[in-house]
């Protein structure tokens, strides 16, 4: 695996970690740590991508989408979103050579 894309695995595991937090804090109801953990996935995906990457036109409407839910109480919606984001991420994973 060359440099970079052992860079992009890197990021896109630590968004999966990230989500994986994210689905604990919604299973539980835990709106406080659900804010922070969406807060956190936003933070993390500019920080390894930049704001103006493609990667992030792309991710940015899952994450307000599931931020909206959040802020409207709706676990469920939100809890969904993100289990669909992350069989995305493992599509994304797999397709990246090794």
């Amino acid at each position: 695996m060359n440099e970079k894309n052992e860079d992009i695995v890197n990021a896109l595991t630590e968004l999966r970690s990230t989500s994986e937090i994210l689905v604990v804090a919604l299973k539980g109801n835990d709106i406080d740590k659900a804010h922070e953990a969406v807060s956190i996935l936003l933070m993390q995906g500019i920080g390894f991508f930049g704001p103006k990457s493609v990667v992030m036109q792309q991710f940015f409407p899952v994450f307000d989408t599931i931020k909206t839910r959040i802020d409207t109480n709706n676990l469920a919606g939100a809890l969904g979103q993100t289990e669909l984001f992350q069989v995305q991420l493992k599509a994304i994973l797999a397709m990246i050579p090794k």
